[in-house]
């Protein structure tokens, strides 16, 4: 079936069946998008227009539409068309008729305007609302009033009278002072920026606070007595007065103190009570204290810690001598780490003491501690030197014994092997031999330490052989031996450069007598 391109192809498509088998439930149905037409209060409607479809049902023949007086109707096929420029009327019906044998089939579709409504006039404007406060303090519930006042909405505050101050004793804000405090409150309501509040607007004094009953001061409190024994001292027998701004207790007897004591005896004690109080400081009576309990003890005296001796009048060193001189300064037996010098004019020595030796005390310097470059090389005097990275520079050294040496891309740990061919050269030198440039890149010396030698186009055995590949030329000199297997091309062979000679080349064969006189020539010539 072709596509639906004009105007006889859209009625074909909605038109209805010739011929239908069924023989009742005969109607037309009519349908559109919306049947109303919004109209705001401009006068504008939406949507333009309003397409309706009569489509029959069982029944057959020409449909005809008509519309109510007022309103235009364009009519294509089985669509007809309002217009809401046309529509002239709030409502148009509109029909559709099919005569059948005699019979008419009717449907109608009812098109109305909807209407926006006028805006209504401008309402009242608001109420602004607000709470005005009164304070006053009076020993009694005051009936007097704030009297008249002005309300301002912006800043929620009364702002006639000025200042703080009302009538009668009242003010804006809370009063300094012992008395209790009453408060008024008015509401203010008006339209305007400001409310009038009239003196019998004010609600009745309510009190709102009063002074209460100072509280306690209360705070633990601890005293504190040495002994020589561990039996404890009889508690404080007179009465002590405590502070509490300063925490000071005087009064105390019996050996007590508000501190620990760091003389009396190894044993500590101590006691407690509690000062409370609505003034400032609080007696406390002999009875209140605790039973005294220990707190602490002295342990036992630790070892003394580690001391310097310097000690003149020695020309050597003797151990018995540094004992001497720990006791003689008062230290008595030495302990570990015990540092003692022994000097006179022209000698000294300085020792430490370790578990039952004296031992040299040298200097250990930490390396972050040295600036670079302040150590110079001949101050170094070390029988093994490691985890050194250094730029040596030029070293002449009489015997330099080394692992491994390596260096270059290619051989960036000890490892003895060939780099790969994109990893560039180098050399490595170690006990297994000497490699040199990269054998897998084309250029290379390798020296095995078992006499294994390589090159390009050079190879020696370890069993004396030597294989040559590639070109000689250029050769001279003498050679001697069997030469086997060997392949070439050879431009002059002779067997000796002057007098009596062979000769071989590419045109043949010549023999020279001792004079060197050409005697025999085989070949082309």
């Amino acid at each position: 079936m072709s596509a639906i391109v004009g105007e006889r192809d859209t009625l074909l498509q909605a038109t209805a069946e010739r011929f239908s088998t069924t023989a009742d439930g005969k109607a037309i149905l009519m349908s559109a998008s919306t049947p109303v037409f919004r109209v705001n209060s401009a006068g504008a409607g939406a949507p333009g227009s309003i397409a309706i479809t009569a489509k029959p049902v069982n029944v057959v023949g020409d449909i005809v539409f008509s519309v109510s007086a007022g309103t235009a109707l364009q009519v294509n096929g089985n669509v007809a068309t309002v217009d809401f420029s046309s529509m002239t009327t709030d409502t148009a019906l509109v029909q559709a008729r099919i005569r059948e044998f005699g019979v008419d089939y009717i449907a109608s579709y009812m098109v109305s305007k909807v209407f926006d409504g006028v805006n209504g006039d401008t309402g009242l404007a608001g109420l602004n609302t607000g709470q005005a406060f009164a304070y006053k303090r009076a020993a009694a519930v005051p009936g007097d009033s704030p009297g008249d006042v002005i309300f301002t909405f912006a800043t929620a505050a009364i702002t006639t009278p000025a200042g703080n101050d009302l009538a009668n004793g009242w003010s804006k804000n809370i009063p300094a002072g012992t008395a209790p405090l009453y408060v008024r409150v008015s509401a203010a309501s008006s339209r305007n920026a400001t409310d009038n509040i009239a003196a019998n607007e004010w609600s009745a004094a309510v009190q709102l606070a009063k002074d209460g009953t100072d509280g306690l001061n209360v705070a633990p409190v601890r005293i504190y007595q040495r002994g020589a024994t561990n039996i404890a001292p009889a508690l404080p027998s007179a009465a002590c007065t405590f502070t509490f701004a300063t925490g000071a207790l005087t009064g105390l007897n019996n050996g007590w103190s508000a501190q620990v004591p760091t003389t009396g005896g190894a044993y500590l004690f101590t006691s407690g009570a509690t000062a409370a109080s609505r003034t400032a400081t609080d007696d406390i009576a002999p009875g209140e204290w605790a039973a005294a309990a220990r707190l602490a003890a002295d342990g036992a005296t630790g070892q003394r810690g580690t001391v310097t001796v310097t000690a003149p009048g020695y020309s050597a060193w003797s151990d018995a001598s540094a004992v001497y001189e720990l006791g003689r300064a008062g230290y008595g037996a030495p302990v570990n780490r015990d540092v003692v010098t022994l000097y006179d004019a022209t000698h000294a020595v300085t020792k430490y003491f370790d578990n039952g030796a004296w031992l040299v005390l040298g200097t250990v310097l930490n390396g972050n501690l040295l600036v670079d470059g302040s150590v110079a090389a001949k101050a170094l005097s070390v029988d093994k030197l490691a985890a050194i990275s250094a730029d040596l520079g030029s070293v002449t050294a009489g015997d330099l014994y080394g692992t491994t040496l390596h260096g270059g891309p290619g051989y960036p740990t000890n490892a003895y092997s060939w780099p790969g061919a994109a990893a560039g050269g180098g050399f490595h030198l170690s006990a297994a031999g000497l490699l040199m440039g990269n054998r897998n890149a084309g250029a290379f010396v390798e020296m095995r330490s078992d006499g294994y030698v390589a090159m390009p186009g050079l190879t020696i055995s370890p069993d004396g052989r030597a294989s040559f590949s590639g070109q000689l030329s250029a050769a001279g000199g003498s050679f001697r031996g069997e030469l086997v297997a060997a392949t070439g091309t050879f431009g002059l062979i002779r067997s000796a450069e002057s007098g009596q000679r062979t000769e071989y080349d590419s045109k043949g064969i010549r023999i020279y007598n001792a004079a060197g006189k050409l005697i025999v020539r085989l070949g082309e010539w």
